[in-house]
């Protein structure tokens, strides 16, 4: 696709995978810690988690780790498999997790459990804000508008108690100059006040005028009150544990766990379903901002979303020397328009809906559509301006994704009918696959040569290959191979005569951060193949490993090839063969250039942001600290500038409609991979199951077994009730990955999910929050509320 000029969405984006709380609070999604550090703990908080389920060969660190010592805290809405086992369960109501945390925030300021210097040095909370504008104090106030402008503009200001004055806050994105956080590194030190109002002068266009200031910790401290257990209240009226289903008292042992001078130690680690509402983004937030509080980074432990370890080389295989960028797309906002999901919204959403998740800023579908639609045409996201890129293509080739699976109750037919041609590469004919123009069936993942790696959750890279005297099954090819077939036969088109005039591509388009997307301004179709398999004279002049069709080595398929070049190339994987791997038991392990924001030590644990609280290096945000504060415009008028608490988006009728559905990871398969396999239908009924819980099951007169119905205004589906008491009275519980083949009429859960776009991960060219790998936004999959009835 890079070489083509082809879009490529971000998969997390698209899936609701993407940990964008955690972007907004370290500039990076994914982070924390390799499994074996929870051996370590003092207390593990797993938060929206289920390793029993999710993370099988991983879990036993937990457990081993209570045998060790380690408190466990579990805080999901029904009581699952990890549940079982801990010490403690807290039963949240569905969605509400961010106002749970910030009852905690409340706590630890409340009873000033916070780490003082930690705060100080590593957080903007210390930051200035104008109380006129609610804006950061910026160089721009102080100074005005020159040449500098844009520079100034990413430079903020402490209060400094030793100076009694404004000082610079060194690390920040836009000083050059001090680039440490270290307080005392720049000639000075600097003692940043947190609590207090001021009065500073600034330049307003021209004039000099004075503006009352005051600190982020001030205005973090004010809304975190509103969140005060015994004085709660929601847009409805209902009190804290109404809302959350959390008892009060939770809220200080919470607190407590993690501020204890006696736990060295302590882990939340937050599941992928956290992001899976409307308001997830607060969420992951919430709970990275409390856990900021407690100065929890590096080997104190702190945020676990999913670790990614770093590994550089890999361009070899996709990068053309720098000839051509990749063409990226949001994958949220992607599916969204070509889903035209709007419709969605309008259906299922009410007035009180949007009012209740936007805690009353926005007062109904009206006001929260025209700020929609502003910023998805790019006229409101922020000063910079600027839209999260989508294009509605035509054409697609999907390899493995199961698109028509997980997608909402409208994006189907809408989809099918926009696209013309459909190319779909799997290796089992999936629901998918069905809808495909052309299938190009790939081989099975024991068939093939490949690296098997899951960079963070663990360090080791597994050796794949296809078994002796293996015997192609009909026409199944690699993907490598697949698409190198392809390649060649684009070129061989490109150069029949009648082709001369088309083979030279213009393209003069930038990707998502500017740059030009080809660097002549031209995709060469005549040398596709060359440039694919590099054997093109650019390649061969920069001792390029060649990939495919080597006719120094014609017995050697492409994926072997395009196997060893990864080796050789990836400095991680370094020092490493074929060879070698096949003596140490067919794995590698990556080596100490693996660590992405830490050292990799070969002989203890990974865990993040070492570098940053030894170091003091910033991190990769505006302020080059964690975030707590984000003054894009948006943001201020939905009264999140600092973190708050939000209720779900659902539309939770206690008539017609007063269950939410829940759909968390499935145990054994990979979603909907492997799920129609003998062995593992024994273990899941043989059809799709929904938990429900026993007390609702008996006043609907349903039995454990019988097939019933779920509903909404979107659709319906028919599956089997497991009844149970591990289920919540108030939500359904449904594994993930069933394929619409196992339901009765192929009508399956996700017709009845509603579909959204949060302005907040909507917003654009703020600081940090800029589009890519690491912000985009969620596909949300738990903000269906639904009724259930015996068939």
């Amino acid at each position: 696709s890079t070489q083509l000029g082809a879009v490529r969405i971000y998969p997390a984006s698209y899936l609701g995978d993407m940990f964008s709380g955690a972007a907004v609070a370290y500039g990076e999604g994914n982070l924390g810690c390799t499994y074996d550090f929870q051996y370590t703990l003092d207390t593990a908080i797993l938060w929206g988690a289920n390793p029993d389920n999710t993370r099988i060969p991983d879990a036993h660190f937990i457990w081993e780790g209570k045998y060790n010592g380690a408190k466990i805290i579990v805080i999901t809405p029904e009581f699952n498999a990890s549940a079982r086992h801990a010490d403690l369960w807290v039963p949240i109501k569905p969605g509400t997790d961010n106002i749970l945390a910030m009852a905690v925030i409340n706590h630890i300021i409340k009873n000033k459990q916070y780490a003082l210097n930690s705060v100080k040095t590593f957080t903007d909370l210390p930051f200035l804000v104008r109380a006129d504008t609610k804006k950061l104090l910026r160089t721009t106030d102080i100074k005005g508008h020159d040449e500098h402008h844009h520079e100034w503009e990413e430079q903020f200001y402490f209060w400094d108690n030793k100076s009694k004055g404004i000082v610079l806050a060194p690390g920040a994105e836009g000083n050059k100059e001090h680039k440490s956080l270290r307080l005392k590194d720049h000639g000075y030190e600097i003692d940043p006040a947190l609590e207090g109002k001021w009065k500073v002068k600034i330049k307003d266009h021209g004039h000099e005028k004075e503006v009352e200031v005051t600190t982020v910790f001030e205005l973090l401290k004010a809304e975190a009150a509103k969140f005060d257990p015994q004085t709660y209240k929601s847009v409805d009226g209902n009190d804290f544990q109404k809302t959350t289903n959390v008892n009060p008292e939770i809220v200080k042992i919470l607190a407590d766990e993690l501020t204890s001078k006696n736990n060295n130690k302590v882990t939340v680690t937050a599941g992928f379903s956290l992001n899976k509402y409307h308001n997830g983004i607060l969420n992951i937030w919430n709970i990275a901002s409390m856990v900021g509080l407690s100065g929890r980074y590096g080997p104190r432990g702190g945020m676990n979303t999913e670790n990614e370890f770093s590994l550089s080389g890999l361009e070899v295989l996709t990068g053309f020397s720098g000839k051509y960028n990749p063409r990226f797309g949001s994958g949220f906002l992607g599916e969204y328009m070509m889903g035209d999901m709007d419709r969605e919204f309008d259906k299922y959403f009410r007035d009180e809906d949007v009012n209740r998740a936007y805690n009353g800023t926005l007062k109904n579908k009206a006001e929260f559509k025209k700020i929609l639609d502003q910023m998805r045409e790019g006229s409101l996201n922020g000063e910079k301006g600027g839209v999260k890129p989508y294009w509605l293509p035509d054409t697609s080739i999907i390899v493995a994704d199961a698109k028509m699976r997980r997608n909402k109750a409208a994006f189907n037919d809408v989809w099918l009918d926009r696209t013309k041609f459909f190319c779909y590469v799997d290796y089992r004919m999936a629901y998918t696959a069905m809808f495909a123009d052309i299938l190009l069936p790939a081989k099975s993942h024991y068939e093939v040569w490949d690296l098997r790696a899951s960079p963070g959750y663990h360090r080791f890279v597994n050796l794949a290959q296809p078994a002796a005297n293996l015997k192609p099954i009909g026409e199944a090819m690699d993907e490598w191979s697949m698409f190198a077939l392809l390649a060649e036969k684009l070129q061989e088109i490109a150069n029949r005569p009648e082709n001369a005039s088309k083979a030279k591509v213009k393209d003069d388009g930038k990707d998502a951060k500017g740059r030009p997307l080809a660097r002549e301004g031209i995709r060469d179709l005549s040398i596709f193949f060359d440039e694919f398999t590099n054997i093109d004279k650019e390649s061969d002049e920069n001792f390029e490993p060649i990939i495919g069709k080597n006719k120094n080595r014609p017995d050697v398929p492409g994926d072997k090839l395009a196997l060893e070049a990864a080796l050789e190339k990836t400095d991680q994987f370094q020092p490493h063969t074929i060879e070698k791997m096949y003596k140490q038991g067919g794995f590698l392990q990556l080596n100490e250039k693996a660590g992405k924001n830490s050292p990799l030590y070969a002989d203890r644990p990974y865990n993040s942001l070492e570098n940053h609280i030894f170091r003091y290096e910033r991190f990769e945000t505006m302020s080059g600290r964690q975030t707590y504060y984000v003054d894009h415009d948006v943001w201020i008028q939905l009264g999140v500038n600092v973190n708050s608490g939000r209720e779900p988006l659902a539309p939770l009728d206690p008539q017609k409609y007063p269950y939410m559905l829940m759909t968390p990871h499935a145990r054994w398969s990979v979603h909907s991979n492997y799920k129609a396999a003998k062995m593992l239908l024994r273990l899941q009924r043989g059809k799709p199951w929904v938990m429900i819980n026993n007390e609702l099951a008996k006043a609907k007169g349903i039995k454990d077994g019988d097939e019933v119905r779920i509903f909404n205004e979107l659709g319906e589906f028919y599956s089997m009730a497991k009844v149970t008491s591990s289920a919540p009275i108030d939500a359904l519980v449904m594994e993930d990955g069933w394929d619409p083949h196992f339901f009765r009429g192929r009508k399956h859960n996700n017709l009845v999910v509603p579909a959204s776009l949060s302005l907040l991960e909507m917003s654009e060219g703020w600081g940090h929050l800029k589009f890519g790998g690491l912000w985009d936004g969620n596909q949300y999959a738990y903000d269906g509320a639904i009724n259930v009835e015996k068939a």
